[in-house]
């Protein structure tokens, strides 16, 4: 064996752990969850082949149906969001001419990165929480009680009240995202449009915005894909209640799974989530590959 295939063959051998976690924890449950959608299997004493039994029950399935209007809904206001207030953090940071006051800014951007998403979701709680919540007590105080509600109890306003979790939205991997594309814009191209006179605003849209276009497609498609695995915050604030107006595909597939027994009703829906996020990926890496061609 010559000396390049040996140190080729150690290298390999180093990959053999990470290789068999892969396989023993990422793509066996993947391929069974795809396998199992064709069964009616409670991982018990049922298991029989159903073909595609499972996907037409789930078409005619008027609680899937308002699952995925609403992760619709809510995946239309993530992506409002996140291609606005992140931007606005970054260009406000970008453009601080004291450097120590724009590290300040950026770590204080930065640092709620480390806190663990269920802390925020259980300050919400408490927040919205019913007459005593702090939201609720803060409209009687300042005289607005006839705008006081059941925030997570009304289907009017509860998901809204999910939308609204972690206001003033400014995620920290969005923030660096922008601000990493706005740090990569010649200085030169700033200079010259301060030389003929434009504006702050002017320079963001004509300037700023069409060279960072690249980190906004990858925040459009990075944020709807997370948009569409959202499961944490409904499951902890309402169960997807009342009735079904908060209710997610992720977590109605969580239902059907540990609360109903229906393990392969559930992987038929985690197979349709797959096939969705799938596209959105394809789409993803398509829209980066063109826009590296017009770089």
């Amino acid at each position: 064996m010559t000396k390049n295939r040996k140190r080729y063959l150690e290298a390999y051998l180093f990959l053999v752990p990470i290789i068999t976690f892969l396989a023993v924890f990422k793509y066996y449950p993947f391929f069974t969850g795809i396998f199992r959608a064709f069964y009616r299997w409670n991982a018990a004493n049922i298991d029989k082949f159903v073909g595609l039994d499972n996907f037409i029950e789930l078409f005619k399935d008027a609680n899937f149906g308002a699952a995925f209007r609403n992760i619709l809904i809510y995946s239309a206001s993530f992506l409002i969001i996140n291609l606005t207030m992140p931007l606005f953090a970054a260009v406000l940071t970008y453009n601080i001419r004291n450097e120590r006051l724009k590290k300040f800014f950026r770590l204080g951007f930065v640092v709620p990165m480390v806190v663990p998403m269920m802390v925020i979701i259980l300050m919400w709680r408490w927040i919205y929480g019913g007459s005593f919540g702090v939201l609720n007590q803060f409209l009687q105080m300042i005289g607005l009680e006839r705008w006081r509600h059941a925030w997570l109890g009304e289907p009017s306003t509860a998901l809204g009240a999910i939308i609204f979790i972690n206001f003033p939205w400014i995620s920290g991997i969005y923030y660096l995202i922008y601000l990493a594309g706005l740090n990569n814009i010649p200085i030169d191209l700033h200079e010259s449009a301060q030389i003929d006179g434009i504006n702050h605003i002017q320079r963001l849209w004509y300037i700023d915005i069409p060279l960072i276009i690249s980190q906004i497609k990858l925040v459009v498609m990075y944020a709807l894909i997370v948009a569409m695995q959202v499961f944490q915050q409904p499951l902890v604030l309402t169960s997807g209640g009342p009735g079904t107006s908060t209710l997610t595909p992720a977590l109605y597939m969580y239902q059907q799974a540990f609360t109903y027994d229906r393990f392969g009703y559930a992987s038929s829906i985690g197979v349709i989530l797959f096939i969705v996020l799938m596209a959105l990926t394809i789409i993803n890496q398509y829209i980066v590959k063109e826009t590296d061609k017009l770089d």
